[in-house]
């Protein structure tokens, strides 16, 4: 297993053209991708669906599907044992580990041995401890119980009028904050920059060096 997050990003205006080519070393043109857009609200699943397809068309991979949560949940457990890498899009992502618990595919994640990428709620989800951070959306930082894929945490959308927040809460958790445009690429547990990632530990904040 594989596993990319993307802090965020426009691929429409080029954003995350970096970590595209990033990943590119880790993807075969004939590999499938399956986008799993729980996340979202169905007005906007098209949206990200264009997004991955244009994220993935500009590294020669063309075979991008979406998961149909019309499916059975076993159906649904084919199509992702079928896929080469999973693409989790943005949204909110106490919405996406509910419809995962609820349609069983957790368990079908776990085991997933290809690629994951992740978009802000996407990449939130594959860590134990899923940090939301205080915004627009929500008036409160709250923690909720992730995937577990990694014992880390990540700040997604990050900017540095955040860090209060964040290094508040890093006495107990290591967190990557990423900002749009960046990624944390994660390799057998080996973490890759792909370029502006702070790590926030125990109150203090660095730059990793890419």
């Amino acid at each position: 297993m594989r596993l990319c997050f993307i802090g965020g990003g426009n691929p429409l205006v080029g954003e995350i053209d970096d970590v595209m080519n990033y990943l590119s070393n880790y993807v075969e043109v004939g590999d499938k991708i399956l986008v799993i857009p729980f996340a979202t609200e169905e007005s906007k699943i098209d949206r990200w669906l264009n997004s991955a397809k244009k994220s993935f068309e500009d590294i020669g991979v063309e075979q991008i599907k979406l998961l149909d949560n019309q499916l059975t949940n076993q159906e649904m457990k084919n199509q992702i044992n079928e896929h080469n890498v999973l693409y989790f899009t943005g949204g909110r992502p106490e919405k996406l580990m509910e419809s995962l618990v609820e349609k069983e595919l957790v368990q079908a994640i776990k085991v997933f041995s290809g690629l994951m990428v992740g978009v802000s709620a996407g990449a939130l989800v594959f860590c134990g401890d899923c940090v939301i951070t205080k915004d627009e959306d929500y008036p409160q930082t709250k923690v909720i119980k992730g995937l577990g894929l990694v014992d880390f945490s990540v700040e997604v959308h990050y900017k540095e009028t955040i860090d209060e927040e964040l290094l508040s809460i890093s006495d107990k958790r290591d967190i990557y904050a990423i900002p749009n445009g960046s990624a944390v690429f994660w390799d057998k547990k080996v973490v890759t920059p792909i370029n502006d990632v702070f790590h926030i530990s125990k109150r203090n904040k660095n730059r990793l060096a890419k």
